[in-house]
């Protein structure tokens, strides 16, 4: 690219409406200075200095007398009717610019007003403040020209929106000059409809006279006459034969025409004309018609837009794709990514928009079928792009970089605001600590133990707000939506820096959490608050290599936006980077280890996989025909001795004796083992997808694989014996009752028992996958799932006598007996106080006993029966409902199948339930959702 053109791209693009309506909102200058030039974009002061000129002298630019000179987009201000496109070389005093400016401000104040005219139907446009922007400029000149406006043809490769842009453009003009669709008619024709008859296309297009040629009976208006006083859009214009347009120049001329067959008498039409077309105009057109077209405008094809906008345009076919079977719909991120690579034929959004509905129609049969979500998975996706995904090794780096961020399935409702969790979001962590530091300044902590508070809020509250944009399905493009376009880029400028820096890898969804940081912090600045991190010493000592890497961040913060960043903000900047290295969320994860039959099976799988989803913890063994069992049997040990982080491996297999090396691996290193069988590259990705990206413990993931995967029984030579704890959800009292049992077994069992956590949907679901793989002693929990397994309450499991019972009933392995209902009574205490004392050993972010007073009126505005008898049911009640807002402060969301039908099956029951919990999360100030709510009308009614 030359200099020249990269200068005005690097104009166009930093430039945008977006940015400058902020810069107005914040009363701050903007334009490109010649030193911008030589700092981004590396050219000398003196060839930026002629770039410049030479565009302006190009009438592309316009120039500010400011001191030093800037220089300004001349097709902005055109678009927004600010200045006369036809004007040449323009030049302002800085006063006079900001005027000029003003009146934009003014006239958005009024677009404000509910009386003012509509949205501007360009807005509408995927890319109208991109690649588009420019186009759009000339076609709002080119509509506003008097009398009637410029005669245009547009450029562009099939598909890439041509129609939809002469639309628009249709519906701008009508807007803004006040006129209606009787007054100023759009009329469209595609001229490649009857280019195998010429005189019936031009009979179409002028109309005819009766006897004109066969069959023509009577005379018969043509398009040009219905399009009189509007637009006439031509597609495919250059199908029109070489004297249809020399008739379509007369008229541009003249405004006149003839009918087909007619001699003396002349028609007249006052159009304005809309041409398109997908070939070279210069070989396909007359000379003659191209010079009566001044306007040409080439809309950029789908190949060429950048992977920002492309995103965009696929979540946007898939919205319309949610609207039309009106239900929700999930698309993983690996389907988001291969979309977005792809090289669609021709470039174009064409075979793009089929592979949606090709993948929603597969998805919706799937839905009819199992009735469960409609979810767009990776392996619906058509062979060549999946092909092509494997097999690609040349991404861009900036698209890489990009796609690298999607990690989260994206969820489209119909009707729906589509991104709704900036507020949840885009809290500040300095207004809490100010206000943290506030309630701790008159208590009596020392200095150490005030500086560990506020550092353990800090990891809290970045902690949180990941969590909360997880769930979210957030990426970049909807970033642009909530936070300034400017800013997200910064932020992802940032992170390659502070990569660079610590030279380690930042964790893909840093991206979100960090661009609403510093959003947060150039508000705070503006607006003048303080910002103050009071254990900023203690950080420099504890991460001193992010703390110097947070001294070149600052340093682009401020050069970026002009402004003064606190050293404070540095101890921020630490905390947030030594939390979010990748090698430190690695660490801390699941190995997983493929094994495969063949020569380079597994270690293809293992590259694809890494490749993909942007990792190196995919381990790969390849088993060659001629090796022996034993051999690859001892670098499997070894690989996973290496690879165990200290929460288990997942282990990959294909088939055979491959299948029985989990059992003796686990046995032999007591590392924790979990095995698929008949491994795919596909279920890899999904296995290595929910490892990195989910922070899910073994079982969770090995459990939401597909069951068929799973090794077969028959090839594990004697099942491992398991006690299973269970709640509603999983993640409350199953836990709870899993770290009990820990304390309270004796050893001999613990070594030959296995706990498993899961929740009561699971259990009901995937029965037989555990008990293919287990042998399944007992239930423990807050639900009996009733599937003739002894069941135990957790309320029992703290009492001396149930260890003595549990014990005998372990040596005896009695079958399907259950214990002896006594349970030690402490007639001193009420159920409300054993349960405070339960949940005091387990409960983080919650006062067990003020939670337990709140569940207490909850239990009573339900009219829920707590006496003696009742018991039982009701700790287990309070326990689930502890651990609930312990999990909603903390900002962790539960999910419940068929929440619409459980409302609908009980609805007397979900509206009790549901006022009472709006009046317990005004409490705690959190919100507690339909979900949850349907979670503790299942433990009631157990």
């Amino acid at each position: 690219m030359k200099n020249i053109d990269a200068v005005n791209d690097y104009i166009t693009k930093k430039l945008t409406l977006d940015y400058i309506n902020d810069c107005i909102k914040n009363q701050n200058y903007f334009g490109v200075y010649t030193s911008d030039i030589e700092k981004d974009l590396h050219i000398i002061r003196n060839n930026a200095s002629t770039i410049l000129n030479t565009l302006f002298k190009q009438d592309k630019l316009i120039k500010i007398n400011s001191r030093p000179v800037s220089f300004f987009p001349k097709a902005i201000l055109a678009s927004l009717n600010l200045i006369n496109s036809e004007g040449t070389n323009l030049v302002y005093s800085l006063e006079d610019f900001k005027t000029l400016l003003s009146s934009l401000k003014s006239e958005e104040s009024a677009d404000r007003s509910e009386d003012n005219v509509s949205e501007d139907p360009f807005s509408q446009l995927v890319g109208a403040n991109n690649s588009l922007i420019n186009q759009i400029g000339q076609a709002k000149a080119a509509l506003m020209y008097p009398p009637k406006g410029l005669h245009t043809l547009l450029l562009g490769e099939s598909g890439v929106g041509k129609s939809t842009f002469a639309t628009s453009m249709y519906e701008y003009a009508k807007v803004n000059k006040g006129l209606d669709e009787g007054s100023f008619p759009f009329v469209a024709f595609n001229c490649s409809d009857y280019f195998n008859n010429p005189q019936l296309l031009l009979s179409e297009l002028f109309g005819h006279v009766k006897g004109s040629f066969t069959g023509a009976n009577t005379d018969k208006e043509g398009l040009v006459a219905k399009a009189n006083g509007g637009i006439l859009f031509l597609d495919e214009v250059h199908r029109l034969p070489p004297d249809g347009q020399e008739m379509l120049f007369y008229l541009i001329d003249k405004g006149q025409y003839h009918k087909l067959g007619e001699s003396g008498n002349t028609n007249k039409s006052n159009v304005m004309i809309i041409a398109a077309t997908t070939e070279e105009p210069n070989e396909a057109l007359l000379t003659t018609f191209l010079r009566r077209i001044p306007v040409v405008i080439t809309l950029p094809s789908f190949r060429e837009k950048a992977i920002e906008e492309k995103m965009e345009i696929i979540e946007t076919l898939f919205y319309y794709e949610c609207i039309n079977l009106n239900k929700d719909i999930r698309i993983s991120p690996e389907v988001l990514k291969a979309l977005a690579l792809y090289p669609f034929k021709g470039g174009n959004i064409g075979q793009l928009k089929s592979e949606i509905k090709l993948v929603c129609a597969k998805s919706f049969l799937n839905y009819i079928k199992n009735k469960n979500n409609i979810s767009i998975e990776f392996e619906m996706l058509s062979k060549d792009i999946i092909d092509y995904v494997f097999s690609n090794n040349k991404i861009n780096i900036n698209d890489k970089n990009y796609v690298d961020m999607i990690n989260e399935y994206l969820v489209l409702s119909p009707g729906n605001k589509r991104y709704s969790y900036a507020e949840k979001v885009n809290d500040n962590i300095y207004d809490k600590i100010n206000d943290y530091v506030k309630k701790l300044k008159d208590s009596e902590l020392n200095s150490e133990q005030f500086d560990s508070k506020i550092e353990t809020l800090i990891d809290e509250h970045f902690k949180c707000m990941l969590n909360n944009i997880s769930a979210a399905g957030l990426n970049k493009s909807a970033l642009y939506k909530v936070i300034p376009k400017e800013v997200v880029d910064l932020s992802a400028d940032l992170i390659n820096i502070a990569e660079k820096e610590l030279n380690a890898s930042l964790n893909p969804k840093f991206i979100f959490a960090f661009a609403f940081h510093i959003n947060g912090l150039l508000q705070r600045i503006r607006e003048g608050k303080p910002i103050v991190n009071s254990n900023i010493l203690k950080v420099r000592s504890e991460y001193p290599s992010e703390y110097n890497a947070s001294k070149v961040l600052i340093k682009k913060i401020s050069d970026t936006f002009g402004v003064i960043v606190p050293e404070d903000e540095k101890g921020f900047l630490s905390i947030l980077l030594a939390n979010n290295k990748l090698d430190a969320c690695i660490d801390s994860k699941i190995g997983i280890v493929v094994i495969c039959h063949g020569q380079s099976t597994a270690s293809s799988m293992a590259e694809v996989a890494n490749k993909l989803l942007n990792t190196n913890i995919v381990k790969a063994i390849d088993m060659p025909l001629d090796s022996s069992v034993d051999s690859i049997y001892n670098v499997l040990k070894t690989t996973a001795l290496a690879a165990n982080k200290g929460h288990g491996i997942l282990l990959a297999v294909d088939m055979g004796s491959l299948c029985n090396f989990g059992d003796k691996l686990e046995k032999e290193t007591s590392i924790k083992i979990k095995t698929i069988a008949n491994i795919s590259t596909l279920l890899l990705l999904e296995a290595v997808r929910k490892i990195i990206y989910s922070s899910d413990d073994l079982d969770t993931i090995y459990n939401s694989l597909a069951v068929v995967n799973t090794v077969p029984a028959a090839s594990i030579s004697e099942k491992r014996k398991a006690i299973v704890t269970l709640c509603v959800t999983g993640q409350g009292t199953g836990m709870m009752a899993k770290q009990i049992l820990n304390q309270n077994l004796d050893e001999k069992y613990k070594k030959d028992i296995e706990l498993i956590v899961t929740n009561y949907s699971e259990v009901k679901n995937n029965i037989k996958s555990l008990t293919d793989k287990y042998d399944i002693l007992a239930f423990v929990g807050s639900i009996n799932p009733n599937i003739g397994i002894p069941y135990f309450p957790i309320n029992k499991i703290l009492s001396s006598q149930f260890k003595e019972e549990f014990s005998k009933y372990l040596d005896t392995k009695i079958q399907g007996s259950q214990l002896s209902e006594k349970s030690e009574k402490d007639v001193s205490k009420s159920v409300y106080e054993l349960s405070k004392d339960m949940l005091e050993q387990y409960l983080k972010f919650v006062n067990p006993k003020i939670a337990v007073a709140n569940i207490k009126n909850f239990i009573i505005k339900m009219g829920l029966d707590d006496s003696i008898s009742n018991k039982d049911n009701i700790m287990d009640l309070i326990l689930h409902m502890g651990c609930m807002l312990d999990r909603c402060i903390h900002g962790d969301k539960v999910r419940f199948d068929n929440v619409e039908e459980f409302k609908l099956n009980n609805p007397k029951q979900f509206a009790a339930a549901r006022e009472a919990c709006n009046i317990l999360g005004a409490e705690y100030d959190i919100d507690i959702n339909d979900d949850e709510v349907c979670y503790i009308i299942k433990v009631i009614n157990k």
